[in-house]
């Protein structure tokens, strides 16, 4: 049994999943949820894991949302490992926002690498503060936890839901944010992030219906865009900020198709939180045309019944991110 577990570091919940590979798919072994309030702080961590009964496992895949970081994908010239290395700090000086010396670099060849026929090659470049290293780094710390890797939420959920026979759009409709990664038939090929989330949602409620912060929230998971419900009112006052969602996906369409070297998404995967508002599924494939999904992270699991009392509810695309992180290192 390897000693290592994904940990979700959450803006409202702390999540915690360790599987283990078995010949009939991955298996859960531990697994909670619990909720903060205020900011993940070393004791929630260490209460999830106790909840979840994970003992003696210091190590960890963590994730950083988009918002934290400075991602793009790139496209040079097929270049050696040292040659790379060196030309990362010339693009990294195009892209990223903030003077070089404050940030950690980090490079992973995405395609076109070991491929002689290739003359380019995709390269994902992410920039991180070292402010915010520091942050997560001294939260594990004081955690007890070792980080062994770091990536991307988008990556995380990339390693779950991603499908080599088809070319997706992922949408993770988070708390603050909406982050999309279009896959090429697995492979990303554009990221793409923008400030509007669930939280928007709610104080639209709020502002729209003179609503408590707690009723927008209720009244948001139960009637969501559903035109027949509480006379419409609820979906009235999201349906605009849905629409902004409407507008960027187009936008990522648009530029996937202008590159004219990629196929076009066929498929819109749905995952965070905000794939559970109700009717939105129906909403996007209405405005959209194309088929939309609400993301399954556990597809290759075995769902016996040790599953059914650790994962109670029947969708979970929130858990995507966490899961993703659970199974890096045994696929």
């Amino acid at each position: 049994m390897h000693n290592f577990f994904g940990l979700d570091l959450g803006t409202s919940e702390v999540r915690v999943l360790q599987a283990e590979k078995e010949k009939t798919g991955f298996k859960i072994k531990h697994f909670a949820r619990t909720g903060v309030s205020s900011g993940v702080e070393p004791e929630a961590i260490k209460a999830a894991m106790k909840e979840a009964k994970i003992k003696g496992s210091v190590e960890v895949n963590v994730a950083l949302p988009e918002s934290d970081v400075y991602a793009r994908i790139i496209t040079t010239p097929k270049l050696s490992t040292t040659e790379l290395s060196s030309s990362i700090q010339f693009e990294a000086e195009q892209y990223v926002p903030v003077p070089l010396e404050e940030v950690e670099l980090y490079h992973q060849i995405i395609s076109g690498g070991d491929e002689p026929d290739q003359t380019s090659m995709d390269v994902l470049l992410i920039a991180v503060t070292k402010t915010r290293l520091k942050q997560l780094t001294s939260l594990l710390d004081v955690a007890g936890l070792i980080p062994r890797s770091l990536e991307t939420e988008l990556f995380s959920l990339h390693r779950v839901v991603g499908n080599p026979g088809k070319s997706q759009l992922v949408v993770s409709f988070g708390y603050k944010t909406t982050d999309m990664m279009v896959l090429n038939k697995s492979r990303p090929v554009f990221l793409h992030s923008f400030s509007s989330g669930g939280l928007a949602l709610t104080r639209a409620l709020v502002n729209e219906l003179s609503l408590s912060d707690e009723q927008a929230e209720q009244y948001k998971r139960t009637y969501g865009l559903r035109e027949e419900l509480l006379e419409g009112k609820v979906a009235k006052a999201l349906v605009p900020l849905i629409d902004e969602v409407v507008t960027q996906i187009n936008k990522a369409l648009v530029y996937v198709q202008q590159q004219g070297k990629y196929s076009q998404p066929e498929q819109v995967v749905m995952a965070g939180g905000g794939a559970l508002l109700p009717g939105l599924t129906g909403y996007l494939v209405e405005k959209l045309n194309l088929e939309v999904v609400v993301a399954d992270p556990f597809i290759g699991f075995v769902k016996d019944d040790d599953f059914s009392k650790l994962v109670t509810s029947e969708a979970n695309p929130d858990l995507a991110t966490v899961v993703g992180l659970a199974i890096k290192g045994l696929v």
